[in-house]
């Protein structure tokens, strides 16, 4: 893994540690749920709650309603290269391990 993949894997997973900071609801998964496309929404649907409690996607949702944002997060966290690339790169969430607080 490249020296700025490993810059955004890392602050994205302290992104994510900080839904420690408080419960995830079933009312949060239904909330998060209604804002998918339908056939997104059979899929999580069917994996549940529990599940989805660890997908990334989830948490951002999660935080971003509680007012931790993402954006402002990864840029403080982040060198400007890296910064760059995650922007480029759609934001992706990344293809990281959750936090083990979530697993």
């Amino acid at each position: 893994m490249s020296d700025l993949c490993t810059e955004i894997t890392h602050a994205a997973q302290a992104y994510y540690a900080q839904t420690s900071d408080f419960p995830l609801t079933a009312t949060d998964f239904y909330d998060w749920l209604g804002t998918l496309p339908a056939a997104r929404q059979a899929d999580v649907l069917a994996r549940g709650f529990t599940t989805s409690q660890s997908e990334p996607d989830f948490l951002r949702y999660c935080l971003e309603c509680r007012g931790y944002a993402m954006r402002p997060f990864m840029a403080e966290h982040l060198s400007v290269a890296a910064y760059d690339r995650w922007a480029a790169h759609g934001e992706l969430n990344g293809d990281l391990p959750m936090p083990a607080t979530r697993r």
